[in-house]
């Protein structure tokens, strides 16, 4: 019952903090474009520095490649099914399907989320966000280029790999991944000043969510908007209880995987979503939507599992 109080009480600290952040925005103490400054914040500093410290003194064992391996799968089959589902759509249409289903906001969204509640599933997340950003980065514009017959991404291995080089986070996951391979651990006074900066990434980053939220949408888009977040959460909820009730693996991996599948949609999926021909209105709002869906269900997800 401790444990619910305080996933309940992060979760309302949480929703606080958007909606101050929003409501900073509307009366002109904030700018949307602010949160621009934040997310540079949070992509250089704040999450680079979250990863260290949960990374550091991890054990590398093969559920680390599972994690990664899921994080791959996941992605692929999801986008394969988005684009199954509106097929007979026009290619616009069916790519913002394919977009709006795979990619997981896992940086700026699940680990702030789980970093005050479980700081010890980072490792895991972190390893599923490896496979995630390898799908984001290239993978998934590359198949729906393919199933949609369109040729916008441009993307190609060596680009692909360039673009996750460019990440901080994924740079970092590859360092600290690289120095628990070779048993190397971080001293006490140096992972301290990584915790400085760590402490501040689950503020920013849902401040950072508040400022970025666009709630205006039109009836017709809104309407999209609503088959979109149908499909993602009816194969995110079916995924999860796949991963909670049929994987064999640790109770604090399964809750990760859970939480995984909830997850928002990803800020480069939104990004993709706008160069496939959607209109930014309707990528802002269904990336506000999520998030908030999200946070939800998430909650709920961890009131029923502790």
């Amino acid at each position: 019952m401790k444990n619910v109080l305080i996933v309940l009480l992060q979760s309302l600290q949480f929703l606080l903090v958007i909606m101050v952040a929003y409501l900073f925005k509307k009366i002109r103490i904030f700018k949307a474009t602010d949160g621009i400054v934040l997310q540079k914040i949070i992509l250089n500093l704040t999450l680079p520095a979250t990863i260290v410290v949960g990374f550091n003194a991890v054990t590398v064992e093969p559920i680390l490649f599972i994690m990664i391996s899921l994080g791959l799968v996941s992605n692929l089959g999801l986008v394969l099914i988005g684009g199954y589902v509106w097929r007979k759509k026009d290619a616009p249409n069916q790519s913002l399907m394919m977009f709006s289903q795979a990619g997981y906001n896992i940086g700026n969204f699940t680990i702030p989320f789980v970093q005050g509640f479980f700081p010890a599933a980072i490792p895991y997340i972190g390893s599923f966000d490896m496979g995630n950003a390898l799908m984001i980065f290239g993978g998934t514009p590359m198949v729906v280029d393919k199933m949609t017959q369109q040729r916008r991404s441009n993307n190609h291995l060596f680009r692909t790999f360039l673009n996750l080089f460019r990440s901080p986070s994924f740079t970092t996951y590859i360092i600290m991944f690289s120095l628990a391979l070779v048993g190397i651990v971080l001293p006490e006074n140096v992972l301290s000043i990584f915790r400085l900066f760590s402490s501040g990434n689950a503020f920013l980053a849902m401040f950072m969510v508040g400022l970025y939220l666009d709630i205006r949408i039109d009836a017709n888009a809104l309407k999209k908007v609503l088959v979109l977040l149908f499909t993602r959460y009816a194969l995110g909820i079916g995924l999860a209880l796949v991963f909670y009730f049929f994987l064999p693996l640790p109770d604090i991996v399964r809750m990760s995987l859970v939480l995984l599948a909830l997850a928002p949609i990803g800020t480069v999926a939104t990004i993709n979503i706008i160069a496939y021909e959607s209109e930014r209105s309707l990528a802002s709002f269904l990336a506000s939507a999520s998030i908030m869906v999200s946070l939800v269900l998430m909650t709920l997800a961890l009131v029923f599992i502790l």
